[in-house]
């Protein structure tokens, strides 16, 4: 059986003041290093055109399969990852995460 593939999506909300600082940290420093630390194989960033919470990002992450992820989850990579997050923009922005298996095809 193939591996299947494992999503990992971050939702964010910011403050309008610091917006600007987010996304140019989310996408000059983060995403870069997510990319080289984490073993996923790709990433991508949206923004809501319509929604129904507060969330107005989303990030994609793409991993290999289930162990891939999972050994992320638990490496010291991730913790120092959610730590620049936390010191950065813990007190401006919103995180929620959820992680997806595909199960078709």
């Amino acid at each position: 059986m193939a591996d299947k593939t494992v999503l990992y999506v971050v939702k964010s909300s910011v403050d309008r003041e610091s917006a600007e600082a987010f996304n140019k940290w989310y996408h000059e420093k983060h995403i870069p290093e997510m990319l080289e630390l984490s073993g996923c194989k790709s990433a991508r960033r949206f923004k809501a055109i319509e929604t129904e919470d507060k969330f107005i990002y989303m990030a994609v992450y793409e991993f290999k399969d289930k162990d891939t992820f999972l050994k992320y989850q638990g490496s010291e990579e991730k913790k120092r990852l959610v730590e620049d997050y936390r010191v950065n923009f813990a007190d401006t922005s919103q995180l929620k995460s959820s992680s997806w298996e595909q199960c078709y095809p």
